[in-house]
């Protein structure tokens, strides 16, 4: 049952993202992510064990590409 949830989850955010209320759905699912970026940088600065490091700085990059895919998602949400 859980593995339903996730998938429909993302298809109710993708509906979000290219329906009437696209700017605010971006908005807020890019402060999400924003937040996130916050934290990374500050547990990085903070400092990490060294086997954590290289995670976090992969976490870091998909956070990146997570947000570029939400502002793609917007552009083109309404087009087929």
């Amino acid at each position: 049952m859980e593995a339903v949830k996730g998938p429909l989850r993302l298809l109710d955010i993708e509906n979000e993202l290219a329906g009437p209320e696209k700017d605010a759905a971006l908005s807020r699912y890019d402060a999400m992510l924003a937040a996130l970026d916050s934290r990374i940088d500050a547990a990085m600065k903070e400092g990490l064990p060294p086997d954590e490091y290289p995670r976090a700085e992969l976490l870091k990059e998909a956070n990146v590409l997570a947000r570029k895919i939400l502002r793609l998602t917007v552009r083109v949400g309404g087009q087929p």
